[in-house]
């Protein structure tokens, strides 16, 4: 509808296109974000590279309860952290979404 106004094709893209593209797309990447912290003692332990994945591991083979229990913090809040941005982004993206619902007073 704006392109039959006469909207130029860049104003069309950055105030509609992206306005409405956007939130899915920082939703999506955050939980993937996320995902990529988690998933790294994988990665680590399958090609030996020395980092919290694979410290993870050799503790857990360890039974060493303390260390475990720390990194699983530290994962679980770095994925809280992430999840928590992501939040409090979709609003500033579509302004659609508020923090304060509808009914709220």
């Amino acid at each position: 509808m704006a392109r039959a106004r006469g909207v130029p094709g860049r104003t069309v893209v950055r105030r509609h296109v992206l306005r409405n593209a956007l939130g899915p797309v920082v939703t999506v990447g955050g939980t993937m974000l996320a995902g990529l912290l988690i998933s790294t003692s994988i990665v680590e332990t399958a090609f030996d590279v020395p980092g919290l994945g694979s410290l993870l591991v050799q503790s857990v083979t360890a039974k060493d309860f303390a260390v475990v229990q720390a990194i699983t913090l530290l994962s679980v809040g770095a994925f809280v952290l992430v999840n928590l941005a992501v939040d409090l982004l979709a609003p500033l993206i579509d302004p659609r979404l508020s923090l304060h619902g509808e009914g709220s007073s």
